[in-house]
């Protein structure tokens, strides 16, 4: 492992966080990158329980017996910069799933192979644990543009041959500030 790795605990329940066995509520976040690997546990409300950032090339060993402490974990999301056109909104990773963006490597080639490794690595982890792994799309926040928005100025037999269009990236970033915002600042004044 590599020395850039850090990992905290930061939950502040009673008790350290621990659960009653068999109780596994946990989400596992893996944002899996071009150079950093991120990991962090969730609990039903979004609350961080647990974080561990590592080199890109680190395996997960020991991550499952780390988060037990904290209730284990019932299931796993990945960040994917890219789902294409059709993949829009979160989606169970099955051996489909996967080889379709196995075949979209090219639209981010230092960040899809990088996820993809990072469901092998989950369930090379624990194979045992049988987790329902869901991939999450950067792409998938700007799906609904406008024409007028998605629509490159080339020719359209290019875009129509090629599948060109303006995708949007920084998606799950953007629609975490947007519930942020929305969260701070209230409903709009009707007046």
């Amino acid at each position: 492992m590599s020395d850039s790795r850090s990992s905290r605990r930061t939950s502040d329940r009673p008790g350290g966080g621990v659960r009653p066995p068999g109780e596994s509520t946990g989400v596992l976040v893996v944002n899996a990158g071009s150079s950093s690997l991120k990991l962090r546990l969730l609990d039903p409300s979004g609350g961080l329980l647990w974080a561990d950032d590592r080199a890109a090339d680190d395996r997960l060993d020991g991550v499952f017996a780390q988060v037990a402490e904290f209730g284990g974990v019932r299931a796993v999301g990945h960040r994917f910069v890219h789902g294409g056109p059709d993949l829009l909104r979160p989606t169970l990773v099955d051996a489909g799933v996967e080889a379709r963006l196995r075949a979209r490597t090219s639209l981010a080639p230092l960040h899809m192979p990088a996820a993809l490794a990072g469901v092998a690595a989950v369930r090379a982890a624990a194979p045992e644990l049988e987790l329902a792994q869901v991939a999450c799309f950067d792409t998938a926040f700007h799906a609904s543009l406008p024409a007028a928005a998605s629509t490159y100025a080339i020719p359209a037999r290019w875009r129509e041959r090629y599948g060109i269009r303006r995708y949007g990236f920084h998606g799950l970033s953007h629609a975490y500030a947007s519930r942020r915002a929305a969260e701070l600042l209230g409903p709009p004044d009707p007046r």
